[in-house]
């Protein structure tokens, strides 16, 4: 049987972060490719000379599915997306054709979720601010203020996507009370978590020892974190942010730990992601700034590479797909 042609589509430099070696094997063994990356332009200044294409491998760089792009391959059957969200990728357009879609959006979430659960330990046993007084040459003495790992002590997920359903699957394994909020979510999905639902966000946050938000970025989550909000937390208390930076309104959330010395946040996101180094937030002593490292980094990158892979394995043995996204769920992706 002759083997379907696959492309890559995608920016050049990330076709080499996503695919190893390996994978690129696998995709020449299971397709007709010729290893090459192409980018829209090139597609549209010969679109006759992708109209036998069948099968997509993209990732980050990916071009917006236009008409006119699409026109360049009427036989396309399948895109297999080797990253996370695809909500600026897909169009109507798109979504008019009978062309299967997925994404590695769960192989990216399990470095976010690691990022979390590590961070929310470190905060749990105080590590940063003790760190921080012994490197200013502060002899301290506090250990009845860490309240560790153990039931007693309480984290709180905000939203129950697929980050979020991780963290609380890793945090099983742990001697935690887990608390999460999502209006969205129904009961089976808080059970299956093993964590306890929260109806309000204020409860959420004056009751839990670490907080760690995981929600979209939609239209209509931008800013629900309030200073409000985050005034509310216990003494001692963590706020970890690894969704976006507009979620949260920063100028509030500074002011806030500026006056609230004894809580602390571990930022891996913010509004405006060119200026982390001019970021107050990273000079603050209550804060840990990380430049939006806890998704897939290196090595990493590879398993969402491997995971469109096999799904392009499953799609040509007729299996169904493990991340098939619809146009109805992709509005929901982080």
């Amino acid at each position: 049987m002759k083997k379907p042609r696959s492309i890559f589509l995608l920016d050049t430099r990330a076709k080499s972060r996503i695919y190893s070696d390996d994978d690129c094997l696998r995709i020449h063994e299971l397709t007709q490719n010729d290893r090459k990356t192409y980018s829209e332009e090139l597609v549209l200044s010969s679109p006759s000379a992708f109209g036998d294409v069948e099968i997509i491998f993209s990732g980050w760089g990916a071009p917006v599915l236009s008409e006119d792009l699409l026109n360049a391959f009427p036989n396309l059957k399948a895109f297999f997306y080797g990253a996370g969200s695809v909500r600026k990728l897909a169009t109507p357009a798109f979504w008019q054709r009978d062309i299967l879609l997925t994404s590695a959006y769960q192989a990216n979430a399990i470095p976010v979720a690691e990022y979390t659960v590590a961070s929310a330990i470190f905060a749990l046993k105080q590590a940063w601010r003790l760190n921080r007084n012994l490197a200013n040459g502060q002899a301290v003495d506090e250990t009845e203020k860490i309240k560790g790992v153990y039931f007693g002590s309480k984290v709180g997920v905000i939203s129950l996507g697929a980050i979020g359903q991780l963290v609380c699957q890793k945090l099983q394994h742990m001697d935690l009370d887990v608390y999460a909020y999502d209006p969205y979510a129904d009961a089976s999905l808080f059970e299956s978590c093993c964590a306890k639902r929260v109806d309000h966000l204020e409860t959420i946050f004056s009751e839990c020892d670490v907080v760690t938000l995981h929600t979209p970025w939609l239209r209509e989550t931008e800013n629900m974190i309030t200073g409000s909000l985050l005034q509310l937390m216990p003494t001692g208390a963590c706020f970890i942010n690894t969704s976006r930076g507009a979620i949260v309104r920063e100028s509030e959330m500074i002011e806030v730990l500026r006056k609230r010395a004894d809580i602390f946040a571990v930022i891996d996101v913010i509004r405006n992601e060119s200026t982390y180094h001019l970021s107050e937030l990273a000079t603050m002593p209550n804060v840990f700034l990380t430049p939006h490292i806890a998704g897939s980094n290196g090595y990493e990158c590879h398993r969402m590479g491997s995971l469109a892979v096999e799904e392009c394995r499953r799609f040509l043995s007729g299996k169904p797909p493990q991340c098939p996204i619809t146009e109805a769920g992709v509005a929901l992706m982080a």
